[in-house]
């Protein structure tokens, strides 16, 4: 009788590229993966098991499986890549030169934010371009008592409040906001274009004058519970 010897056990079949480039995006489009400061450590877990899987599965003798695998991994560098710059976190720097607050100190005048907002583009500091443009836009609406800036106030709340003297310029001063936090707190860079169209905003406000025709009932729109009850208590 021959003695065939142990049995041999066949691994599960490895997935080919379109495959494997398919789960990789299915898994992180699930919501609970983002930007947290815990995305890199979880993605390089999710790697080390899935190449520790895959790597129990390639028969050594197998030059066809090893090659696969071999292509297999490069497949997943490149997706992984495209994941960390889509969501911001390879990018060359986020060093922020000024102060994001809107009313950050040193309270400057409109005119001389813009211009440092100006001088920012063109070094091609966008980011902060971007945030001294709106800080210029807030600092012009306070002044000419259009805006009424409050202590943490966000870029979003700022622009809803001054589309209230601005109903036609709504749509351009949300996308500003979308800007000034993608600059100040995102991972992702602002673009020239974006930081260009924010200031070229800001320097049109200053020489546009406010619709008060629907200024209340645009402001009473865009009211908070906090700013009722002030009211009601002023009153």
């Amino acid at each position: 009788m021959i003695d065939a010897g142990p049995p041999v056990y066949a691994g599960p079949p490895v997935p080919d590229p379109d495959e494997a480039r398919s789960r990789v995006f299915d898994e992180l489009s699930k919501a609970e993966y983002d930007d947290s400061p815990g995305f890199v450590q979880w993605l390089l877990g999710v790697i080390e098991r899935w190449l520790t899987d895959l790597f129990d599965s390639v028969d050594g003798t197998s030059t066809v499986q090893v090659g696969l695998a071999i292509a297999l991994m490069a497949v997943l560098l490149v997706v992984v890549v495209l994941v960390l710059r889509r969501t911001g976190l390879i990018r060359r720097s986020h060093t922020l030169a000024v102060a994001p607050g809107l009313d950050a100190d040193p309270v400057l005048s409109a005119h001389d934010l813009r211009e440092q907002a100006r001088t920012a583009l063109n070094a091609g500091r966008f980011d902060d371009g971007t945030v001294l443009a709106l800080r210029a836009l807030v600092r012009d609406l306070e002044v000419r008592t259009l805006l009424d800036v409050t202590s943490g106030m966000t870029a979003h709340e700022a622009a809803a409040r001054a589309a209230a003297p601005y109903p036609d310029l709504r749509g351009r001063l949300l996308r500003g906001a979308d800007a000034f936090d993608t600059a100040a707190y995102s991972h992702r860079p602002a673009t020239a274009k974006a930081a260009d169209d924010l200031l070229r905003l800001a320097e049109y406000i200053a020489e546009s004058a406010p619709d008060l025709s629907t200024a209340d009932d645009v402001a009473a729109e865009n009211s908070t519970p906090e700013d009722s009850t002030r009211n009601e208590v002023g009153a």
